[in-house]
């Protein structure tokens, strides 16, 4: 057994790097529509050019050629996504941080990825339902149907890795080339390793393919198993020979702690789980973290006597040259007993026999043989069993084994006079598919937190919300609503009819309509009022009616959703009193109401009913409430020179607590205003002050005009009341510096004297 390297050798071990650790926050953008995923939107130039170039290329690979796209539509498809990553680099001047940019880049990646598996999908349908056709109908054509069916399952995972492999390869072109100084650029530090994640080789089919290991890596013995068990071997060589060095395993000994990843929706995660063991569910912060062992240099430091011949010319004096050729000769000898641990002289055979089939194997011999059958020909290893199981009838079979016969011969030769550098090769390759597996896993890992929407209800749904992340490109069309505004503030109205059960019965009693006694002196005016005032009906219920005006951010000149509110309060009850002095005439019923008003400094959500959107918002049920009228206030208040009043309930109250309820309001053809929508009042219009003594009391009150859709000015009278206290029986006022609450004044007689005053000052 070889000694430990001296300290000679020291300077090349100083030298090993460890790659730095991978991290994405996925919390840093907002949940879409299962409050989960993060939803992105695509480009329509990107998604049309992508399926246009998987069609051609699914074509060519089904026919046993080698799937390519044709110039014109591979330049479409390079250049929208080059559209996308510029588009989304140069918001990170606006609207996104680099951050955010990394993990929506994952999205482009995914779509290409899940449009390829759904372009072979769609062939193996097609094909299960033409055979359960043909075997209904008793086709002479059901045997040729089965056979391709069997084929193309058969074949279905080199399908796969061939067009993703050259799809990856078309968008690798751009990143090399014009991508690489935008990305740094924009991004900076921010995920240097980004492009290599996202186009790692290993997303083009399953990690344990053998026609993906042999063209990109080495052909281990029973792919991933054999490979687990000979990694755990040069781990533990190295961790012995190398103590120096920190060796960290690739899959963790024992048990892994915590529950597995919440998705795995392609599957990725499960097929290296052999490799690396179970993924543990990261949450929101997605991170993998390296050693040594997956940096593909460090074996070229260590055991390449090329490399330690050039450093050594570098050592100044030849005592120095000597100890550092001596110190160098101990690292390559623990490199031909890495690969013993590695591999059976007959495994690396094998391994070799892949290194010189790479370049010659034709996708028409998958048909024929597979890969590791013509890797173990080409070894020499039960090549005649190989043989004899070839058809040789099949096109092209000849011409394969006279191919194979010549590889056969080079690569006994590569066995004789070069095994010390497929030696190092063969441990490179190692620890890139090291790397790889865990860029493997890091990538599915944030696939499986994003999703690439493309049903139109699902987009429409989440840009409602405001939680679509839309990659668009510069030549969009602009009919296209991907830019159109987005809703950031929203105040909320609730009208709320009181008896409304009485008004029926008496109208049912007097042989009358009562839905539309409803409808012509409540519903339909206040339809006529929407436009006015920018309003939107959000629902009815029951008999009350519940209204919205929303802020869009494209457009801050339009920012009075508060005081135009305030403004179809007022003419609600301008209505309701209307009518009611007109039903007082005729002997109909009257009516009573209470209106509410909220505001929320955020966008709502939309539930969507079909195509009738839904909104969901914290302002709605706050202004039910504002809305009310605790029966047991009217008779202590049916004398007030005002409509609506506020008091806070007693601690002994057994109404305290009910639905979080700490105050009983009074409400009767009254407007009350939720405290935080004053303030928004406040930063709409100028309001202006005043004391106002009404029933030998000082009353304040605020005054101020706005403009309504139309640009009309319209007057406001607000009361500042102060909350007062209920016993459970009475009422007492609150102290002067207690809690506010804000009263719209309707039109009336007192709200003319407080504008009369305010003329005067």
């Amino acid at each position: 057994m070889a000694s430990e390297p001296t300290e000679s050798a020291g300077n090349l071990l100083a030298q090993i790097r460890t790659p730095g650790t991978l991290m994405l926050d996925c919390s840093v953008l907002k949940k879409g529509n299962d409050n989960y995923h993060v939803d992105i939107q695509l480009s329509k130039r990107f998604i049309g050019a992508t399926r246009e170039v998987i069609q051609g290329m699914s074509k060519r690979a089904l026919s046993g050629r080698r799937p390519a796209a044709t110039s014109e539509d591979a330049e479409e498809f390079r250049e929208a996504y080059v559209e996308i990553v510029e588009d989304s680099l140069h918001r990170t001047k606006t609207d996104l941080t680099p951050a955010e940019v990394c993990v929506l880049h994952f999205g482009v990646v995914k779509f290409v990825i899940a449009e390829i598996r759904a372009s072979l999908d769609a062939v193996v349908q097609d094909l299960e339902e033409t055979l359960a056709q043909q075997q209904y109908a008793g086709s002479r054509s059901l045997l040729v149907t089965q056979q391709k069916f069997a084929w193309v399952r058969q074949h279905y995972a080199s399908f796969q890795f061939r067009i993703t492999r050259a799809m990856l390869r078309l968008l690798q072109r751009e990143e090399n080339n014009q991508l690489r100084t935008l990305r740094e650029q924009f991004l900076g530090d921010a995920m240097m390793e980004l492009p290599h994640v996202l186009l790692n080789p290993l997303l083009a089919g399953p990690p344990r393919d053998a026609l993906l290991l042999m063209e990109n890596y080495a052909l281990w013995a029973d792919s991933g198993k054999r490979f687990s068990s000979a990694n755990e071997k040069l781990e533990a060589l190295l961790r012995k020979r190398l103590s120096q060095l920190d060796i960290v395993s690739l899959k963790p000994p024992g048990k892994s702690e915590g529950a597995t990843e919440v998705y795995d929706e392609f599957g990725g995660l499960f097929s290296i789980q052999e490799m690396l063991g179970p993924a543990v569910d990261q949450k929101e912060s997605v991170s993998e973290e390296f050693s040594w062992l997956d940096h593909p240099g460090n074996f070229r430091l260590l055991f390449d006597a090329s490399v330690h011949e050039r450093m050594r010319a570098q050592q100044e004096g030849r005592r120095a040259q000597w100890k550092f050729r001596s110190g160098a000769r101990k690292l390559e000898k623990i490199g031909v007993e890495a690969i013993r641990a590695l591999a059976s002289d007959a495994e690396a055979k094998i391994m070799i026999a892949g290194y010189v089939l790479r370049e010659e194997w034709l996708p028409a011999w998958d048909d024929i043989l597979d890969v590791a059958s013509a890797c173990a020909y080409v070894a020499g290893q039960d090549d005649k069993r190989i043989l004899a199981r070839i058809d040789q009838s099949k096109e092209g079979a000849l011409l394969m084994i006279k191919k194979l016969d010549e590889l056969s011969k080079k690569a006994a030769r590569v066995y004789k006079e070069d095994m010390d550098e497929i030696r190092v090769r063969i441990l490179t390759d190692v620890s890139r598919y090291r790397l790889h597996l865990k860029y493997f896993r890091f990538a599915h890992r944030i696939f499986n937190r994003i999703s690439v929407l493309t049903e139109p209800e699902e987009i429409h749904l989440s840009r409602a919300n405001g939680r679509l992340y839309q990659l668009t490109g510069r030549e969009e069309d602009e009919d296209d609503v991907l830019h159109e505004p987005q809703i950031i503030h929203h105040a909320v109205l609730k009208a709320d009819v009181r008896g409304s059960t009485t008004v029926t019965q008496e109208l049912i009693r007097q042989n009358l309509n009562p839905a539309s006694y409803f409808s012509t002196r409540f519903f339909g005016p206040i339809n006529d009022l929407l436009s006015v005032y920018g309003a939107e009906k959000i629902f009815i219920e029951g008999d009350a009616i519940i209204l919205g005006i929303h802020e869009y951010d494209q457009s801050p000149e339009d920012w009075y959703s508060v005081s135009r509110i305030c403004g179809i309060a007022k003419e609600i009850l301008d209505i309701v009193s209307s009518k009611n002095a007109h039903s007082k005439s005729t002997g109909l019923p009257l009516l009573e109401l209470g209106i509410g008003i909220c505001y929320e400094d955020d966008r709502p959500l939309f539930l969507f009913d079909e195509d009738k959107p839904i909104m969901i918002s914290p302002a709605i049920g706050e202004a039910d409430r504002m809305s009310s009228c605790s029966w047991r206030l009217r008779e202590a208040f049916a004398e007030a020179p005002f409509h609506v009043q506020v008091l806070n309930m007693s601690e002994d109250d057994s109404s305290r607590g009910e639905k979080g309820q700490t105050q009983v309001r009074y409400n009767l053809n009254g407007i009350l205003m939720a405290n935080d929508a004053f303030i928004k009042l406040k930063s709409e219009i100028q309001l202006k002050k005043v004391s106002i003594k009404v029933v030998d009391r000082s009353e304040t009150m605020y005054v101020g005009r706005f403009p309504d859709v139309r640009g009309k000015e319209r007057e406001l009278v607000i009361r500042e009341g102060i909350v007062g206290r209920w016993d459970g029986e009475q009422s007492t006022p609150g102290p002067e510096d207690g809690e506010r609450y804000y009263e719209v004044l309707p039109n009336s007689k007192l709200a003319s004297q407080v504008l009369e005053v305010v003329r005067s000052q």
